[in-house]
């Protein structure tokens, strides 16, 4: 656990030195609500509210998550003596998730603020939101750790990311709308459970599949 958290510390003061991806980043997500806002004068029927929501969080989580390991090309070397192959997914799968919540956490302030906020039920749809960014964050970080052995890492990303990404993003955006139509957890427990068990087998597949990319 020391490692683990030793290399999810090493993440955050990285990022934090470099801070024009975090600021390209938060511009490229305040730019795209504000020309949705623009496009849509403040106004949007609660099926858009939702569909938009989601495909700004997909976009932004391409562009934050793809950088994982691009970023370790140099140091690849020094962790396969340092850390077990585990260690190192593990602690990219946690900081991925920790920086994909606090962007979808901007997103929904920004997005409540210019374009209005349906949700009634919270707690449901937060639920709901922590599900889907813990799939879309674990399956662009699988992706992104298999791209890092390419030479064609952007097209890489998105021929990979695409598939793993579909029934996260169908769950999600599924239960978002059934949540701010009204429906309570007894109504959707199931679609919950499935997108839990969806999330489930992408780590499972992330942690057997990293040991053998990352020793090639």
């Amino acid at each position: 656990m020391e490692r683990i958290i030793s290399l999810i510390k090493k993440d955050l003061i990285v990022d934090w030195r470099q801070q024009n991806p975090i600021s390209g980043i938060l511009l490229y997500l305040a730019s795209t609500i504000f020309a949705a806002y623009m496009a849509f004068q403040g106004f949007v029927s609660m099926e858009v509210w939702n569909a938009l929501f989601w495909i700004i969080l997909l976009f932004t989580s391409i562009n934050a998550i793809s950088k994982s390991f691009i970023q370790e090309e140099r140091r690849s070397h020094y962790y396969y003596f340092l850390c077990r192959p585990n260690e190192i997914i593990f602690a990219k799968l946690i900081y991925s998730f920790i920086y994909l919540i606090s962007i979808s956490i901007i997103s929904l302030v920004i997005y409540g603020v210019l374009l209005g906020n349906p949700i009634i039920n919270y707690p449901l749809f937060t639920l709901n939101l922590v599900l889907g960014c813990l799939g879309l964050s674990s399956a662009f970080t699988m992706v992104s750790a298999i791209a890092f052995r390419t030479s064609n890492r952007s097209i890489m990303m998105a021929v990979l990311g695409f598939p793993v990404i579909i029934p996260v993003l169908i769950l999600s955006i599924s239960n978002s709308f059934k949540v701010l139509d009204g429906y309570i957890l007894m109504q959707i427990q199931g679609n919950i459970a499935t997108l839990f068990s969806v999330d489930v087998i992408i780590i499972a597949l992330t942690f057997i599949l990293f040991p053998f990319i990352w020793k090639s």
